[in-house]
């Protein structure tokens, strides 16, 4: 009874601004990286069509750095195969993809996926289940999920890019899935860079 009240107790005392993850598989020993700190500048490796490649402005072969790409903002969701979260918000992040696309912003705001823990072929496996519509990139031996913070998925960055300094910076962080497309695109516009 004592522990059903002090949870109570604690939603009723959280600030209304803040949400509780919503249906996401937590890493224990998660440290995100804060908005505002500095993004490193991962190398994103895996096996991309020529097509996607350049929807990012991006050519040759991996590593590809993050901060080649050509966008002033990019929403970076980690992601695994295996997370039943992850399964899930698939539609929803296709949908995302597409309204990036549909409202004009496709060449402002860029879109990537990257597996954590994951091989090209498992990356390849979730690309063609969910008929994904942006670029996934493979993590088999959670490299960048080390870069980023060892965080549960799905974690969604919205980094804002410096070209000019080659500095790319945290503006916006979710675990959990989206409530909403629309809302959460909503968010990353007004958090992106002007």
């Amino acid at each position: 009874m004592r522990t059903a009240i002090f949870w109570l107790c604690l939603l009723i005392l959280l600030p209304t601004g803040t949400a509780l993850a919503l249906e996401a598989s937590e890493s224990p020993n998660a440290h995100p990286l804060p908005v505002g700190s500095t993004m490193p500048d991962l190398q994103l490796m895996g096996k991309i069509s020529p097509e996607l490649l350049a929807t990012l402005g991006l050519q040759g072969n991996e590593p590809y750095p993050l901060s080649n790409i050509k966008a002033k903002t990019i929403i970076l969701v980690a992601f695994s195969m295996y997370c039943p979260h992850c399964q899930r918000e698939a539609p929803a992040l296709n949908e995302l993809s597409a309204l990036i696309k549909t409202k004009g912003l496709d060449k402002d705001i860029k879109m990537i996926g990257v597996g954590i823990g994951n091989s090209d072929f498992e990356v390849n496996v979730f690309r063609e289940k969910y008929a994904v519509t942006y670029p996934l990139f493979s993590d088999p031996d959670f490299v960048t999920n080390k870069a980023i913070g060892e965080v549960g998925t799905p974690y969604f960055y919205v980094l804002n890019m410096d070209p000019k300094n080659k500095e790319i910076k945290v503006a916006h962080t979710l675990l959990g899935r989206m409530e909403s497309v629309e809302g959460y695109l909503d968010q990353v516009v007004k958090v992106s860079a002007k």
